[in-house]
């Protein structure tokens, strides 16, 4: 009998150390697997920025050029106002000494004009805006920022980023 109790205890330690190494190699493996996918998501999360900074650059560089043009347009557009206010002013005095009902007619047709390159250039503010506006909704609200930290994508305000979520064959990360 004594015989029997020995191998019980012998056979329970060896239970024991079989099933602390299963456990031990059930950590390792899971660990494994939590560190691949770590990776995994850092890699998309990295790509995922790039993608939505090469956009976002890519509409600030047209919305730049755009802006440089129309500035360049109005610097040239203001001389040239200011020449057109001192040869009006002149036609004026002159108009008056004259008579004036030309002048009135020539300064009527100017501010036309000027009312409708004001116009013009309220609907190309507002076309601007309006492009800055959709650059915006197509980024949810995402904001890029770089420090000495590294690279961050902030999120907007009441919203969570859960991992996990695939699309494709590749990692994703869900914003609610």
């Amino acid at each position: 009998m004594p015989n029997t109790g020995n191998s019980l205890a012998s056979l329970a330690e060896r239970m024991r150390a079989k099933t602390e190494q299963d456990r031990q190699e059930l950590e390792a493996l899971t660990r494994q697997q939590f560190n691949a996918l770590s990776e995994s998501l850092r890699q998309s999360s990295t790509a995922a920025l790039r993608t939505t900074e090469a956009a976002i650059q890519e509409k600030l560089g047209k919305l730049e050029e755009s802006i440089a043009s129309r500035c360049q347009t109005l610097s040239w557009a203001f001389g040239k106002r200011w020449l057109q206010a001192l040869l009006l002013s002149m036609a004026l005095l002159m108009g008056t000494a004259l008579g004036g009902w030309g002048v009135v007619t020539l300064i009527t047709n100017r501010v036309l004009a000027l009312q409708g390159e004001i116009q013009s250039l309220n609907a190309s503010k507002a076309e601007l805006e309006n492009t800055v506006g959709q650059l915006e909704k197509r980024t949810w609200g995402l904001k890029l920022l770089e420090n000495q930290d590294g690279r961050f994508i902030i999120l907007p305000p009441k919203t969570s980023a859960h991992t996990g979520w695939t699309v494709g064959k590749q990692q994703a990360v869900k914003l609610e």
